[in-house]
C-alpha cells in the first residue's frame, strides 16, 4: 500500500517544476529545488520530516494545496503538524488505485536504480571478522585469573552468549577507518598491526567486559527473567554470585586497562565506571526537584548508562591510533551520538517488539517504572500521562493505559526521529575522515543502529 501511495504523491510532485523526487531503498525524498533545500521522507509507513531554518515553499496541484510551514525552530508540536499533513495526504492519495502490472513494473525499475546509484555499504562484521572471533577467547583467558571456577563460570555466562558485539565493533571499525585516514596501507587484522593497533583490539575486550559486567548488575537491580533468550544470571546463579561476577568482570577489565599504559585512556575508561553507576542511580533513584520527568534528565541519564561506554571507547580508540585532537574530538562525537541513538531506538522497541524479537523481556521499561522517549513525547499530547510517570505506573491498569497511550499517540515516530537526528549527526561527525572501506563501514553502522530490530 505504501508503494501505490508514494507512487501516486510522486506524479503530482513532479508535474511541479519546484520540486524533485527520488527513490532510495525504503524511502522516497521529496526536495524543493531551491537554495534552502527542503527534503520530506517516506521511510516504511512512518513519515520523517526535516528542514532547514525559513524554509517556506509551496505548490498546487490537481490533488491538494500543500504549504510547507516557515519556522526558526524545530518543536514537537511543528513535527507533529507538518507529520498530521502528511498523513492526511497519504491517506487521501491511497484511495488512487493501481494495478499489480504497475506495482510490478515500478518496484522493479527502482531497485534497478537502486543498484546502480547506490552502492553497497561495506559489511562492518566482515571487516574485522578475525578480531571479534578471538575477541571472546580472549576475555576467557582473563577470567581464567581466580581460584574459584565457579565465578569464572558466572562470570562468562554472557561472554558465551551470541550476539553482535556492537561495542567493540564500532571500536574495531573505528581502528580501521583512523588507520585508512592516516596511513596509506592496512593490515586485514588488527593482531597483524604494531602495539598501538594491538592495544586497540585489547581496549575493545577491555570494553565489551565493562558492558557485560554492566548488563549483570542491571539484571539483578531489576530482577530480570531472561536475557538473550537465555535465562538471566541472577536467576541462575544468584543475586549473590551474579554481583560478584559483574564486580570481578570490573576488576579484570581495569588490570587490562593499566597494562595499556596510557593515562588518558585510563582516566576516560575509568569514567566510564562512575558513569554507568550515577545513570544507574538517576533511574533508579530519581532527583526530589521534579527534573526527573523531564527529557534533558532523560537523555542526560541515557548518556551515561549507553553513550559514555561507546563515546570514551572511541576517544581512546582514537588516542591509540596516535590520531591529532581534532579526529579524537570526531571520534568521541561519533561515539557519543551513535550511543544515544542506539538506547533511543531499544526504547521505540520495548514498544513494538516482542520478547522472542528482542532476547529479553518486552514492555519492561513501563514495569519497572520508567518514562522513557516514547512516554514522554507521547506526554505532550496526552498530559495524563504525567499522573502515571509520577506514580510509575504502580497503579493497577497503569501499564496498559499508557501503552494505549503512546500507541495512539506521535511518541513512537518522534523517538525515531529523535534517533535519526543523532545518527545525522555521527555521521557529520566522521566526515573529516578519508574516504575508505572502514568509513562506509562506520556509515552502514549508523545505518544498522535505526533498522535494527533487537
Amino acid at each position: 500500500m505504501i508503494l501505490s501511495r508514494c507512487i501516486a504523491f510522486g506524479k503530482e510532485i513532479n508535474r511541479n517544476p519546484s520540486f524533485s523526487l527520488s527513490f532510495q531503498p525504503k524511502r522516497i525524498i521529496i526536495k524543493a529545488n531551491h537554495s534552502n533545500n527542503h527534503s520530506m521522507l517516506f521511510m516504511n509507513n512512518r513519515t520523517t520530516i526535516k528542514w532547514n531554518e525559513r524554509v517556506s515553499s509551496s505548490f498546487s496541484s490537481s490533488m491538494q494545496t500543500i504549504r510547507f510551514i516557515s519556522t526558526e525552530q524545530k518543536t514537537s508540536n511543528s513535527t507533529t503538524r507538518m507529520m498530521d499533513w502528511a498523513g492526511k495526504l497519504l491517506n487521501k492519495v491511497a484511495k488512487d488505485t493501481f494495478s499489480e502490472e504497475e506495482l510490478s513494473k515500478h518496484s522493479s525499475s527502482q531497485r534497478n536504480s537502486s543498484n546502480t546509484n547506490d552502492k553497497q555499504r561495506a559489511n562492518p562484521f566482515k571487516l574485522v571478522e578475525s578480531d571479534l572471533q578471538n575477541l571472546k577467547e580472549n576475555i576467557s583467558k582473563m577470567l581464567e585469573h581466580t581460584q574459584h571456577p565457579l565465578l569464572k563460570t558466572v562470570a562468562g555466562y554472557y561472554v558465551h552468549l551470541e550476539g553482535k558485539r556492537i561495542r567493540p565493533l564500532i571500536l574495531l571499525v573505528l581502528a580501521k577507518a583512523l588507520a585508512s585516514h592516516q596511513y596509506s596501507t592496512m593490515s586485514s587484522s588488527l593482531q597483524e598491526m604494531g602495539e598501538g593497533e594491538r592495544k586497540q583490539l585489547q581496549l575493545a575486550e577491555i570494553v565489551e567486559m565493562i558492558h557485560t559486567a554492566s548488563i549483570v548488575h542491571d539484571d539483578v537491580i531489576d530482577n530480570a527473567v531472561t536475557r538473550r533468550g537465555l535465562t538471566s544470571v541472577n536467576l541462575e546463579f544468584g543475586n549473590k554470585l551474579a554481583i560478584l561476577s559483574g564486580d570481578f568482570l570490573l576488576a579484570r577489565a581495569s588490570v587490562a586497562l593499566a597494562k595499556l599504559q596510557n593515562h588518558e585512556v585510563t582516566r576516560l575508561i575509568s569514567e566510564v565506571i562512575s558513569d554507568l553507576v550515577e545513570g544507574e542511580l538517576m533511574q533508579i533513584k530519581p532527583s526530589p526537584s521534579g527534573k526527573s520527568t523531564s527529557f534533558d534528565y532523560y537523555l542526560q541519564k541515557t548518556y551515561f548508562k549507553t553513550a559514555s561506554l561507546i563515546a570514551n571507547g572511541c576517544a581512546s580508540i582514537a588516542l591509540l591510533s596516535n590520531s591529532p585532537p581534532e579526529l579524537v574530538s570526531a571520534s568521541t562525537e561519533y561515539g557519543r551520538n551513535l550511543g544515544i541513538a542506539f538506547q533511543l531506538i531499544d526504547d521505540l522497541l520495548d514498544f513494538t517488539e516482542c520478547s522472542d524479537t528482542l532476547g529479553k523481556q518486552a514492555s519492561v521499561d513501563l514495569t519497572l517504572g520508567l518514562a522513557t522517549a516514547p512516554v514522554l513525547f507521547a506526554r505532550e499530547e496526552f498530559p495524563e500521562l504525567s499522573a502515571l510517570i509520577a506514580r510509575k505506573f504502580e497503579q493497577e491498569g497503569d501499564v496498559q493505559l499508557a501503552r494505549s497511550l503512546v500507541s495512539k499517540s506521535k511518541g513512537l515516530a518522534l523517538t525515531r526521529k529523535l534517533a535519526e537526528d543523532y545518527i545525522e549527526k555521527s555521521l557529520q561527525s566522521i566526515e573529516v575522515l578519508k574516504e575508505s572501506e572502514a568509513k562506509d563501514a562506520l556509515i552502514g553502522l549508523a545505518e544498522m543502529v535505526l533498522s535494527r530490530n533487537k
